[in-house]
């Protein structure tokens, strides 16, 4: 029923309605947090690090963060500073730690990309704030991770594999496709963990068959691209010019669910809810075979 409400609200609301939209949910689950707190319990930092330990696998080399503290609350105790100190504490020193920092223009051009870099024609990579969370932004900032140079698909990371991750994004056709960190991570151990939020909400990683198979032509789903001049600038006067190449994906909708969970097993996907919480990881290998595989079948999560 979920998944059906969110790619309702996707299909009929731009992404300026959407948003307009969370914080009327955010105002209606904040009265209602004392029945949450009472139905599901609360649980801390060391309750959520123990739950997790106790679920995810220990055979990976880098992971990936998907998170919503918005929807962690009432029943998680803890601060941000306190899960992103959890999730460091989880990879310790030689696991790498990998979180988005994407940036998809701003309020004022309704979030169009597009749009946006047209007019703009530059892309701040160590300055500009990362759109998916606070917990985000306060990773980007830390002063011991390293950010991709990509005006959209940036991504943030701690760890011995940081800099081969984030080498090169600005060189890539796409943002997700070939050479970029998501086609590494795929190359990698790399298990993806959701906390607060759904696989079909924010796994970036199944973009990466999609920008793959869009660079040559070859996915079923035929979009027109567009290529944008993008200047990016660096704290130290350093610049790149990079061409912005956009999908143009109007009037079609991508539902990932279920289409993503009839290929992936529970083992390779699972997913669990903790004291309310929603959870879930998969690696990132086998969902990038499972999208690529589809695909090669002529089968996409897009329809028009």
């Amino acid at each position: 029923m979920k998944s059906k409400l969110y790619y309702l609200v996707r299909k009929f609301l731009g992404q300026h309605q959407r948003n307009e939209l969370k914080l009327v949910q955010y105002k209606i689950e904040k009265k209602l947090a004392r029945y949450k707190k009472q139905f599901y319990g609360t649980f801390s930092e060391e309750d959520l690090f123990q739950e997790l330990t106790s679920k995810l696998p220990t055979n990976y080399e880098i992971l990936m963060v998907h998170s919503s503290y918005s929807n962690m609350l009432p029943n998680y105790q803890g601060k941000l500073t306190d899960l992103l100190h959890l999730f460091k504490r989880i990879c310790g020193d030689s696991k790498t730690l990998v979180m988005p920092a994407f940036f998809f223009g701003d309020r004022k051009y309704n979030y169009d990309i597009n749009r946006y870099y047209t007019d703009h024609g530059e892309f701040q990579v160590d300055r500009t704030p990362s759109q998916m969370g606070l917990l985000t932004e306060i990773f980007r900032k830390h002063p011991e991770v390293q950010v991709s140079a990509h005006p959209t698909h940036r991504i943030a990371a701690l760890g011995p594999l940081s800099q081969e991750i984030i080498a090169d994004h600005e060189k890539c056709i796409t943002g997700c496709g070939k050479g970029s960190p998501f086609d590494k991570m795929a190359s990698k151990r790399t298990l993806i963990l959701g906390c607060g939020t759904r696989y079909y909400q924010c796994m970036t990683q199944t973009h990466s068959p999609e920008d793959f198979l869009i660079e040559s032509a070859a996915y079923p789903t035929r979009f027109e691209l567009s290529k944008i001049p993008v200047r990016l600038k660096f704290n130290d006067g350093k610049t790149i010019d990079h061409i912005l190449t956009l999908p143009d994906k109007t009037g079609y909708q991508r539902k990932l669910h279920p289409f993503l969970r009839k290929l992936l097993s529970n083992q390779e996907m699972f997913e669990w809810r903790f004291h309310g919480v929603p959870f879930f990881y998969a690696y990132a290998h086998p969902v990038q075979e499972a999208l690529l595989g589809a695909a090669r079948r002529g089968k996409s999560a897009y329809s028009k």
